[in-house]
């Protein structure tokens, strides 16, 4: 009873229980498998509790006699640990079944237990509500809808007097409560067009699999559907591979061994590609570097001297209003102005301003249009003066972003001395635009949405001119689960996280939101009527209330920080 490709030892008593490498009772106090096998659908929980938290699941194996229902419930819950191969959940699987058998391929995510039902003798089916699913790559998707789907069917066959699994498709299924702990989020990053910006994309990996490993395998492949469309790039060579395997990790440095494609390159080429690497891998436990090899020859790579991109930009972390006598930086009691920017918006009337991250240009919304706002003896601008226009955002391109609320085909990108372009947008034709806010990579673009439908928040790439850097359209827009009847205002949260505030009746809805991952509530603020994002997460969060307080999280609720403000500055 060993397999034999893995030299791994077939346990078939409950004997092991599951290892906690931290605190955490909710989880483990169900039983010895741990894998929750029941619930209805949920939001999702808390991805980012500010707590450290790292759980081996170690499932039991095979027990002596078990029949072959009770043998296909303990594949599926020792799928919840990725340990040595997933070992575990292989020792439920006949021998020639163990040795091809891929979970790497697909992963599942059910909303509660399945139904098992028997075909014959020896085959039995699961069918199962599926709420969301991983690729190989770690892309997590969305399911439209809780639809029962029919796991591919599971032959039994007797070995040694004992069932086994013969016969099964790839990958695995896990219960949406284990997935948090059972998998990890990280970043992937890939170039804009111009090699100006680094772009993140969120991905899932089994926590215990060789993480480093399956990122750079997942980095060396094109990034996501909606971004690869012409607004990133790869700095990594069409056709490079892994050339070993798995990605080693000595004294904090990732040695990383591709093949020949990466010679070829030039020194600022060889400087982009170890950055993106880098990048990708930053929050893999233990590295803090990247070594590239070739038959594991080291690449000369020189280091950065100037021009190297911020990772995760950042903004300074004070909040940024206006008060009825000032606009600036909230600092103890006081407002901080902005040199010369701030009597200039002030004097301009301004209800909402967006400051690049400069610190030297502002765009302004006021009731005669959307202006652009240069520190110094420069007059402000009019850039566009169309009727019921949203609040503004700005770019690193300094591209100012207009757009009216009742018209969808109605985005503008107006350079600094008032060349328009219209951005072209798929927008449906009864859409409101509510809000539109680019993020600091300068490649993506949020937008809320309200019409006849409800409320609809979308996020979506800027597709540039080669050359110019003119926003020329918005590709495939991607839809986030939404609550609440009425659209508010949405923000970016980070690099891979945005939140939106909706109205129900006279409740305000705040909502945290993972581009490529899962949706949660944050709590009901009062009166909540905009909401800007900062550095550090959630936590650097603020709304505004109708009663011109400030907001800002504290545990599931809201806190009143003290300030006043008449709207709340957004910091590009």
């Amino acid at each position: 009873m060993r397999d034999r490709a893995r030299g791994i030892r077939r346990p078939h008593r409950l004997s092991r229980l599951v290892t906690v490498l931290a605190v955490v009772p909710a989880l483990l106090l169900a039983g010895c498998v741990s894998v929750p096998f029941s619930g209805g659908v949920e939001l999702g929980g808390d991805l980012d509790t500010g707590v450290d938290v790292d759980v081996d699941f170690l499932p039991s194996g095979p027990s002596e006699g078990a029949t072959q229902e009770e043998i296909l419930r303990g594949f599926l819950a020792a799928t919840t640990a990725a340990q040595n191969n997933y070992g575990i959940a292989r020792s439920y699987l006949a021998e020639d079944a163990a040795d091809v058998w891929n979970p790497y391929e697909s992963t599942l995510v059910r909303a509660r237990e399945g139904v098992i039902a028997t075909i014959d003798e020896s085959t039995l089916t699961y069918s199962v509500p599926i709420v969301a699913s991983v690729d190989a790559v770690g892309r997590y998707s969305v399911a439209d809808d809780a639809a029962t789907q029919t796991l591919p069917a599971f032959r039994f066959v007797q070995e040694e007097g004992e069932w086994r699994i013969a016969e099964l498709g790839n990958g695995i299924l896990i219960s949406q409560q284990a997935f948090p702990s059972a998998f990890s989020q990280h970043t992937l990053y890939y170039w804009d067009a111009a090699f100006r910006n680094l772009v993140p994309d969120l991905r899932w990996f089994p926590s215990r699999s060789e993480v480093a490993t399956r990122i750079v395998r997942a980095v060396l492949e094109p990034p996501t559907s909606w971004l690869g469309q012409g607004a990133t790039v790869s700095a990594i060579p069409a056709g490079t591979q892994l050339a070993l395997s798995p990605v080693s990790v000595e004294a904090g440095i990732a040695q990383i061994d591709l093949t020949s494609e990466v010679l070829s390159l030039t020194d600022l080429e060889r400087q982009r590609l170890r950055l993106q690497l880098a990048a990708s891998l930053r929050a893999v436990s233990g590295v803090v570097g990247v070594q590239l090899t070739v038959d594991q020859n080291a690449v000369a790579i020189p280091e950065w001297t100037a021009g190297a991109p911020d990772v995760v930009p950042q903004v300074d972390p004070r909040v940024l209003l206006r008060t009825e006598e000032a606009f600036g930086f909230a600092t103890g009691g006081d407002v901080e102005p902005l040199g010369t920017l701030s009597p200039a918006i002030i004097g301009l009337g301004a209800t909402a301003v967006t400051l690049a991250s400069s610190r030297t240009l502002a765009t302004v919304l006021t009731a005669e249009g959307v202006w652009a706002v240069r520190a110094g003896d420069a007059p402000p601008v009019l850039l566009d003066e169309r009727p019921g226009l949203i609040a503004p955002s700005i770019d690193g391109y300094q591209f100012v972003w207009s757009a009216t609320a009742a018209s969808a085909g109605g985005i503008r990108a107006t350079e600094l001395d008032g060349t328009v372009h219209d951005v072209e947008a798929a927008l449906p034709d009864d859409a409101r635009i509510v809000s539109l806010s680019v993020s600091r990579d300068d490649a993506r673009v949020l937008l809320m949405l309200d019409g006849p439908g409800g409320p609809r928040l979308v996020h979506t790439a800027i597709i540039r001119d080669e050359t110019s850097g003119v926003p020329v359209r918005l590709g495939e827009l991607r839809d986030l689960p939404l609550n609440g009847e009425t659209a508010v205002d949405a923000t970016w949260v980070d690099e891979v996280r945005v939140a939106s505030i909706t109205r129900s009746g006279e409740q305000s809805l705040v909502e945290l939101h993972e581009l490529g991952g899962r949706s949660r509530p944050l709590g009901l603020p009062q009166g909540g009527v905009q909401i800007v994002g900062g550095n550090g997460g959630v936590d650097g969060v603020r709304v505004l209330g109708t009663d011109g307080i400030v907001f800002e999280p504290r545990g599931s609720g809201w806190q009143n920080t003290g300030l006043r403000a008449s709207f709340l500055g957004t910091q590009q």
